[in-house]
């Protein structure tokens, strides 16, 4: 189904994608529908058509270090400027598409769709919500619950049984059920849709939704295990691309396009791939010894990422049986016996994280107040210093206006096993992990070459917790999930003993005041915290002069035929699992390439 190398190498096609995950085979699919033109996709990673594991919902993230998995990744985490400081470790990042991601797929709130305010005309929530909709078709459960309204895709084949009391234990705290999370409005709490198929009980991703019915089309070309490492570019007035150079099983080879390149690689390669081709920060390529086809200081910077981290609370042994959790899985007889209950649509390979909650600060933490005074004066005095670009000025601007108005910044989920750190969980018990996710950090990450040799992974440095008040929203979040273990009915399921997490260190127990920080939930928090692969703003749509690399029509400036369509286009963080928006971002930037739209 995918093609062979004498099919592509020194061949011409009108597109030329880069990257086979979720945005560029929505791309490529969708240009070729056309068929007049002639569409190139080249995957750096294999087919991986039809593969279990893929399809399988509850083996999420079991590829991750395989041989056939994605590329990957180390980021080093920097020390920051608080006093407790920042655990010195490395990350592993794997550009994640949605074959290899969790399975859940719902849009963010309108106002944090504010990238117009940020100098992009159009583009906002009204924009994007019918490309939402195009990517997206709902079935109806068979198991209809109270807890479940009828929104997209699909709900999980199994529940967990937590489901229930989760909600209620939120709404003795004041988390109401948000009544349509998909319409724009996601704060509260919810059971979200996943993208699984309910009847056939795989996994619905870009392959089997875009590429697989359209992969006898003659005119759509996919070719994997192709590492992209440049775009050949001539100068005139503008940059033009001519080619696209490849390595294949050791070898350079290139295709040569004749209209557009489009690239859909990811957060991490996008950059990587446009420095190495000259179009960059002018400083960095001659850092690098690469000649300069497009001064942009832009490609590379702005990077945001979610992060998370959660506390692991047991289930009392004596109430293990009325619920289902992932943590069986670890034990080769109890693999096998899920294994075969799944092929008739039971058991816990059915089951996804589907708890869902987005609430503001003030909704969570009674320090609210205090800490978004503490954040108001640190950017004030950052500005006075000059320690902040106009540019980032702008975007801080709108994330306190969505302080102010309390829009949902804070996500909250509950995983069906035991998934914190650095604590093994016991043989045989059950466990539930009350997950804290940062989704709208104040720091900004980096993401650059390194040399001019184009295989050699990039330097990324996240400058997680740079602005004090990440790690203070996180201590805050830790702190409700806290509390929360402790209302019912989740008191009563759970035995109170929590495993690999804080309470193993006795700083937490200090006493605080008001605002001020928690250090063994800092430290904690710091030394556990993982990405969620949920990164963006590495080739961010904004005004050039505000450090912008792509416009409005996600064409790269300084280039004719130059576009980025994915998440690495993202301006601003939004409050969000990324799949929809990586679908509806594909959808958006295949009808501007084929001139339906702006």
């Amino acid at each position: 189904m995918t093609a062979t190398l004498d099919q592509v190498a020194d061949k011409t096609f009108d597109y030329v994608v880069v990257g086979g995950g979720t945005a560029g085979l929505v791309v490529a699919s969708r240009l070729s529908e056309d068929a007049t033109v002639s569409v190139l996709v080249l995957e750096a990673g294999p087919p991986n058509i039809d593969d279990p594991a893929i399809l399988t919902p509850a083996a999420f993230g079991s590829h991750f270090g395989k041989p056939h998995s994605p590329p990957r990744f180390r980021k080093t985490i920097r020390a920051d400027v608080l006093s407790t400081g920042l655990v010195e470790r490395d990350l592993v990042v794997a550009p994640k598409s949605t074959s290899f991601s969790t399975t859940v797929p719902h849009s963010p709130t309108s106002t944090r769709l504010a990238w117009e305010k940020l100098g992009n005309p159009g583009w906002n929530w009204d924009l994007l919500k019918k490309y939402y909709m195009k990517s997206e078709r709902f079935i109806p459960p068979e198991h209809k619950t109270e807890e479940m309204s009828p929104l997209t895709v699909a709900y999980p084949i199994t529940l967990s049984g937590f489901e229930g009391p989760y909600h209620q234990a939120l709404k003795s705290l004041g988390i109401q059920r948000a009544s349509e999370p998909f319409s724009g409005n996601t704060k509260g709490t919810w059971l979200t849709p996943v993208t699984i198929h309910p009847t056939e009980r795989v996994r619905s991703y870009s392959t089997n939704m875009y590429f697989t019915p359209n992969a006898a089309r003659p005119n759509l070309t996919v070719f994997c295990s192709a590492q992209v490492c440049k775009l050949e570019l001539t100068k005139g007035d503008s940059v033009t691309a001519t080619a696209v150079e490849f390595v294949h099983e050791g070898k350079t080879y290139k295709a040569s396009v004749k209209m557009e390149v489009v690239l859909s690689a990811g957060v991490v390669m996008d950059p990587q791939i446009l420095e190495i081709s000259g179009i960059g920060d002018k400083k960095v390529l001659e850092h690098a010894l690469i000649d300069t086809f497009v001064d942009l200081p832009g490609v590379g910077n702005n990077v945001q990422e979610h992060v998370y981290s959660g506390a692991s609370y047991e289930v009392k042994p004596e109430r293990e049986d009325e619920f289902l959790t992932f943590d069986c899985l670890r034990d080769h007889e109890e693999l096998v016996k899920q294994t075969e209950l799944y092929k008739s649509g039971k058991g816990v390979f059915g089951m996804s994280s589907i708890c869902m909650t987005f609430v503001p600060l003030a909704s969570i933490s009674s320090n609210s107040q205090a800490l978004q005074q503490r954040l108001y004066d640190s950017i004030e005095a950052g500005i006075v210093a000059k320690k902040f670009s106009s540019a980032l000025q702008k975007q801080f601007k709108v994330q306190l206006e969505h302080i102010k108005a309390q829009d949902p910044s804070c996500e909250l989920v509950l995983t069906q096993a035991c998934s914190s750190k650095p604590n093994l969980p016991e043989p045989k018990k059950k466990y539930i992990t009350l997950t804290s996710l940062l989704n709208h950090p104040f720091s900004r990450g980096t993401i650059h070459v390194k040399s001019n040799d184009p295989l050699e992974p990039p330097a990324i440095d996240p400058h997680y917790f740079e602005e004090e008040y990440d790690i203070r929203t996180f201590v805050e979040m830790m702190k409700f999930n806290r509390r929360l273990a402790q209302q019912e009915p989740l008191k009563s399921i759970l035995t109170g003993k929590t495993l690999k997490s804080f309470s193993s260190d006795t700083r937490t127990d200090m006493i605080y005041k008001g605002a001020e920080l928690n250090p063994g939930l800092a430290y904690y928090l710091k030394a556990q915290c993982n990405t969620t692969y949920h990164t963006v703003g590495s080739c961010s749509m904004l005004p050039r002069e505000d450090g912008g690399v792509v416009d409005t029509r996600l064409r790269v400036y300084g280039t004719t035929n130059v576009r980025v369509v994915d998440i690495s286009i993202i301006p601003l963080h939004i409050g969000a699992h990324m799949q929809a928006t990586a679908y509806a971002l594909g959808e958006l930037g295949a009808d501007m390439i084929k001139g339906s739209i702006f």
